[in-house]
């Protein structure tokens, strides 16, 4: 092969190529002749390369076969040398270049003359006369000088040279006008001069005909109007035409420039004939459409050769006389009925489909759109006028009328696809279900803000209690003072020490079990402690539960809370000692599992098989963070599945980010098609969700049931992937599915037994349920309660009782509370498996902690803002003195932001400053460069964790000053959507494949589920969280399966030679956190405030001292601390008292209740700081129009109304409080009320500041 103007060619065969083969050329009339023997005229041809030219030349079809070689035509060369990839024709042919020619047409005799002749004469070359002008083929020579002519000279020469060729039968006048036609036109194109008589004699002979339209509407009729013209005609042409009845021969048509006459060949008089049958040359009705659709079928055969198909489609859309062609769209469901009913409308055009669209009908325009077709078929019409579209009327039209009518016959039909019946058929869901009605009462926990526009600040915070009372719809919610939280926790502590399976809540409509009432307690507390250590993620906080607008029904279970109501008792000979593994075939060839997932897969293959003969339902998988239980999990489906080909489908529940890790991991370690995936969440539900109108009646009026899925919404997939809150929204659907296996990944989303997805993990319908989750015992024994209470129900007994019996290991005093504990270690046994890092994955490099980095020295910056902090603390209650701490707990957070980032309280915008300078004052940041600059040294990569945002940027700031690259900043969360989880997991992959040394920031608190960062191996925990178990989590990014070096751990820490500085005060604590943490029953466990004390973080010599409530005070508060002194007030003179939300409190600010019996009260707290004001009596309207609110909310207590002031009341205030039964309290009984009750600052910053303790 050879490349010859970027074409290869190939050569002739062998024995037609051999060496020293010439090929000659010489031009004829018709064309090139390429010969291999000598021939008269002919040049023989110097390119090697001729002979593989011509064959693909012959190929392609462009020469003729003649003796001893082949004939190029002419009208080939023409075309070769207008195509780029045969742009070397003339080259290969050695033909000469095309130049500008000019020639003049010269005639004799007339056109009647038999032996009437045209010449062509006077050659010119780019105007210059030649002499001795010879052509031979298409080469004009002259004086040495050879041109090839151009396509439109060469054209006229030829037609000039058959004309002078012509037979004695073509000798007359109108074969000789037909001619001349055709050469005048030629002429016309070559700029050819003409002599006089040639000039003036101008004769049109159209070979095409160009047909204009015009349409009009006579009736419902479409009346269409030829025009049939051509190139050139004269103006009054069809005029002409008009006169004459019959299609004349000739017409000859008088001009200003003289006479014109017009020659008719026989075809074109054939289709001009057919017009001239058509009166007026007009179609209307039927035949209107026709010629419309096809007028070569009207006019004739010779209609194809005379009529440009290019032009008439062109007129006929420029008339608007364009049509389209319909199909019927019916969307069906996977029962067959038509959802949508519409027609795709296609436009055709020259070059095919010009455009769809799809017009959707409802069921009047369907009816009427079928009516108008039947009516147009009845008459025999091949279109159909609809909206504006000319619809063309096909031979399968028909078939789609028949379609259409069939879908109008379903629609019409009433269709459901959830039926009452089969919703309230308990057959169809597992057995622990009793019935569908309306769950009982289950009080949550959860947290709402005071002041919406604000943060998520301790003062700005209520806890709340909500429950949906039994056969109601509507969420009563409750808020909780601290006062009452107190109280609640104090009946708790009695309550479990007498064995009371419940207490009462002033407010609440029935009896708390204990189980419930300690998990609202420490919900309470664990959200105090994270706003107070400042790691508070609204995300995680608890919500209250969705509310329904009528009474919503839903598949009611036995709880097992007060006692056990439902129990799948398991054999008490189930052992998984013994267990041989099996891996399935789809587990791909070159992926191998380690000893210690082989060891999980087995376990977990022993149970599966043991719910039968064991009645085994589940397993708890609760391996440390980064040991594979995905893939282990994933092997087992994968068995089963191989195991018995007919198995229910398995179910896997988890937050949207681990579900598309696990995705992910069935494509990277399963062969592709083993394990069908359907996603039933996010959009993923759209094809599958049924809509409203397709429910029973019934079961959206009565039972406000509206959510479901289709009736074989599975199809073939065998694993169904879902979110908890999916769960929840579709129980009935997913709960009335019966399941092989369920599996809840990150289970610790189900450890509240009130909450929704809690109660919907429960209802569904499985053999075999696990229960995956790092951390089983996250707060108390009861989360471990809850997760076997879903595995294995009834095995833990009820959660009042189990509450009673056992205690985590760090609380057990007694030996009978140790043997318990003991006890309920071999009672789960058989059904948890916990396996550490440490434990199995001996191949792990090792996890070194640098102690080096918990001594940095406390800088000067920072012991001066650290003592300036501390005694403005102790001035907070001095009059006129500006502190910038509300309380302890806002002390507490700026020393642990002094101990990393050194700066006034309130300038946490960084701003950057010089860097030897900052890194004087911060000693944090200055060991840190100087580590990384080791780190640099070797080449590796680095994890440093603070989930402070404006440290975060300070910190990206500094290393890309020093290190010159700004490290990324990632903030995920646990909820993150499916586009954010996997941006997030492409810049992580950035990260991990960046060559040698980097740097990357993450929050240890929001980074959230399913991120691996094996690339780095050194770990810095710049801030720290306050829970060991999540920093050793974040930790477990870099050190987990896959990790090929050793991980480097550092936890700086700042301290003091004199005093025990915050710093280190946290890490001690945190250190002790995590040893306790070692046994899975004490669970991790964050710090809490209390194991702070203010005292034992601060110099020597500070000392710090409360005061009483005096009367100069409580004329100078402001609203919100008289408000807050009222409450506390009220809480020591025996009462429930409970500060109400500053906005949408109903006209009361304080609501006491009574501790035992008799009324409570409703107050309105106003101050003034003008002294001697009299107030008005709006407080008095305010109380008693509150009155009716709270008496809902707390039916079983009476109220009285009371409001206070710290200055006094006018008359009218008086009056109206008599009239309302108000007690008025003013500045004196107010004093003389504090005398008797005294009321310290703190007692007021403990109820202002509510999670302040």
């Amino acid at each position: 092969m050879v490349e010859i103007g970027g074409v290869m060619f190939r050569f002739f065969k062998a024995e037609k190529n051999r060496p020293g083969k010439i090929w000659y050329a010489h031009e004829t009339f018709d064309g090139v002749r390429i010969v291999t023997e000598p021939e008269p005229d002919a040049r023989p041809l110097t390119s090697v390369l001729i002979g593989g030219w011509l064959e693909q030349l012959e190929e392609e079809g462009y020469t003729l076969p003649i003796d001893g070689g082949v004939l190029l035509p002419w009208d080939a060369v023409y075309s070769l040398k207008g195509q780029q990839e045969h742009d070397e024709t003339r080259i290969m042919l050695e033909l000469p270049p095309i130049r500008q020619v000019s020639c003049s047409l010269s005639s004799r005799g007339s056109l009647e003359d038999s032996n009437f002749s045209i010449a062509i004469s006077d050659w010119r070359i780019e105007t210059s006369p030649t002499n001795d002008a010879f052509i031979q083929g298409a080469v004009l020579t002259c004086e040495g000088v050879r041109v090839l002519l151009a396509p439109a000279n060469w054209a006229l020469f030829r037609e000039v040279k058959v004309f002078a060729l012509r037979d004695t039968s073509e000798r007359n006048g109108q074969a000789h006008r037909l001619a001349w036609g055709r050469i005048r036109r030629l002429a016309v194109a070559a700029s050819a001069n003409l002599d006089s008589f040639l000039h003036k004699t101008v004769v049109l002979t159209p070979e095409k005909l160009e047909i204009g339209f015009r349409k009009s509407q006579v009736g419902s009729d479409t009346v269409v109007e030829l025009q049939p013209t051509f190139a050139g005609a004269p103006a009054d042409w069809l005029e002409r035409f008009d006169r004459q009845s019959s299609v004349q021969d000739r017409y000859d048509i008088p001009t200003e420039d003289g006479v014109v006459q017009i020659v008719i060949s026989p075809k074109v008089s054939t289709v001009l004939k057919e017009m001239k049958r058509l009166p007026s040359r007009r179609v209307a009705g039927v035949r209107a459409q026709a010629f419309a659709l096809n007028p070569y079928a009207v006019l004739g055969p010779d209609a194809n050769e005379v009529i440009d198909e290019e032009q008439f489609e062109t007129a006929r859309s420029a008339a608007g006389l364009g049509y389209e062609r319909f199909l019927p769209q019916i969307e069906r469901d996977e029962l067959g009925y038509p959802q949508k009913v519409g027609l795709l409308i296609e436009t055709a055009s020259m070059e095919g489909l010009a455009s769809s669209e799809t017009v959707w009908l409802d069921d009047s325009e369907l009816a009427s759109f079928i009516t108008a077709l039947k009516r147009a078929l009845d008459r025999h019409f091949q279109l159909l006028a609809w909206r504006g579209f000319d619809l063309e009327l096909q031979g399968d039209v028909q078939i789609h009328l028949r379609d259409l009518e069939e879908a109008q016959a379903k629609r019409h039909q009433p269709q459901v696809l959830i039926s009452y019946d089969h919703v309230y058929d308990l057959t169809h869901y597992a057995s622990r279900i009793q019935e569908i009605g309306f769950e009982k009462p289950y009080y949550s926990p959860y947290i709402a803000k005071k002041v919406e526009g604000d943060g998520w600040f301790p003062e700005n915070l209520i806890n709340i209690i909500s429950w949906i009372p039994e056969g109601e719809s509507q969420i009563v919610s409750m808020p909780i003072s601290p006062e009452a939280l107190r109280n609640i926790e104090q009946e708790l502590s009695e309550a479990e020490a007498a064995g009371r399976p419940d207490i009462s809540v002033t407010g609440t409509p029935t009896r708390m079990p204990v189980a419930e009432a300690r998990r609202v307690v420490e919900t309470f507390r664990n959200v105090l402690d994270d706003a107070q250590n400042g790691t508070l993620n609204p995300r995680n906080l608890p919500a209250a539960e969705p509310i329904s607008p009528v009474k919503r029904k839903s598949p009611v279970i036995h709880s097992n809370i007060q006692g056990v109501d439902y129990i799948e008792e398991r054999r008490n000979a189930l052992s998984t000692s013994g267990h041989t593994l099996q891996l399935p075939s789809s587990l791909r060839p070159e992926i191998a599992l380690l000893p210690h997932q082989q060891e999980g897969v087995a376990w977990l293959q022993t149970l599966f098989e043991a719910h039968l003969n064991y009645n085994c339902r589940g397993a708890v998988l609760a391996d440390d963070m980064g040991l594979g239980k995905t893939l282990q999990l994933l092997t087992l489906m994968a068995w089963a599945i191989e195991k018995d080909s007919e198995i229910a489908p398995m179910l896997v529940v988890a937050p949207v980010s681990l579900l598309e890790n696990w995705k992910e991991e069935v494509d990277k370690f399963f062969v592709p098609g083993s394990l069908p995936l359907l996603t039933a969440y996010g959009e993923g539900l759209t094809r599958i969700r049924v809509s409203r109108e397709n429910i029973d009646e019934r079961l959206r009026n009565e039972d406000g049931l509206t959510k479901f899925l289709k009736p074989g919404w599975l199809g073939s997939s065998r694993i169904v992937l879902t979110t908890y809150e999916t769960l929840r929204d579709l129980e009935f659907s997913f709960a009335s599915q019966k399941w092989s296996m369920m599996i809840c990944d990150e289970a610790q989303k189900i450890k509240n037994p009130a909450a929704m997805v809690t109660r919907a993990a429960k209802k569904q319908n499985v053999d075999f349920k696990i229960a995956c989750t790092g951390t089983p015992v996250e707060n108390t024994l009861a989360d471990l309660w809850c997760l076997f209470d879903f595995v294995q129900p009834g095995l833990l007994g009820a959660l009042n009782e189990f509450g009673r019996q056992y205690r985590r290991p760090i609380e057990a005093r007694t030996d009978e509370e140790k043997a318990k504990t003991e006890e309920l270690r071999r009672l789960i046994e058989p059904q948890i498996l916990r396996r550490t890092k440490s434990e199995v994955a001996k191949d792990l490099p090792k996890k070194i902690v640098v102690e080096a980095c918990r001594t940095l020295p406390l800088s000067m910056t920072q012991r001066k803002l650290y003592s300036e902090a501390i005694e403005l603390f102790k001035q907070r209650n001095n009059p006129g003195a500006t502190v910038p701490f509300k309380n302890h707990l806002g002390l507490l957070h700026y020393l642990r932001l002094i101990c990393t980032d050194p700066r006034r309280h309130g300038l946490t915008i960084f701003q950057p400053e010089p860097l030897a300078e900052y890194r004087r004052r911060a000693p944090k940041l200055h060991w840190l460069l100087a580590e990384l600059a080791k780190i640099q040294k070797k080449g590796e990569k680095v994890i440093v964790f603070c989930e402070f945002r404006n440290i975060q940027r300070l910190l990206q700031y500094y290393i890309d000053e020093v290190f010159e690259f700004k490290p990324d900043i990632i903030n995920g969360d646990t909820t993150t959507s499916t586009s954010h989880s996997q941006s997030r997991q492409k810049r992580l992959r950035a990260f991990q494949q960046k060559p040698g040394f980097a740097v990357i920031i993450l929050s240890p608190i929001a980074v959230g589920f399913g991120v691996n960062i094996q690339a780095a191996n050194h770990v810095v925990h710049y801030t720290r969280t306050w829970n060991p178990a999540k920093e050793d989590q974040a930790t477990d990014r870099a050190y987990r399966i896959g990790q090929k070096k050793d991980v480097y751990v550092y936890y700086p820490v700042v301290c003091a030679d004199d005093f025990t500085t915050f710093d280190v005060r946290l890490d001690q604590l945190l250190s002790s956190k995590r040893i306790l943490a070692d046994d899975m029953l004490n669970g991790a466990g964050e710090l809490s405030p209390g194991e702070f004390n203010i005292e034992d973080t601060s110099p020597p010599g500070t000392s710090f001292e409360d005061e009483l409530v005096t009367l100069e005070a409580v004329r100078t508060m402001e609203w919100a601390h008289f408000e807050a002194l009222i409450t506390a007030l009220y809480a020591k003179r025996g009462y429930d008292a409970r500060l109400t939300p500053c906005s949408r409190d109903n006209g009361i600010d304080v609501v006491a209740l009574p501790r035992s019996s008799g009324s409570g009260l409703l107050v309105q707290a106003k101050s003034s700081g003008a002294e001697g004001r009299k107030l008005n009596w709006e407080a008095i309207k305010e109380v008693v129009g509150g009155r009716a609110f709270y008496s809902k909310q707390y039916p079983s207590v009476k109220f009285d109304l009371v409001c206070i002031t710290n200055q006094s009341f006018n008359e009218q205030a008086k009056m109206n409080a008599r009239i309302n039964n108000v007690e008025l309290i003013e500045q004196l009984q107010l004093t003389a009320m504090l005398e008797d009750t005294p009321v310290t600052m703190r007692d007021v910053e403990r109820i202002l500041y509510p999670n302040f303790q």
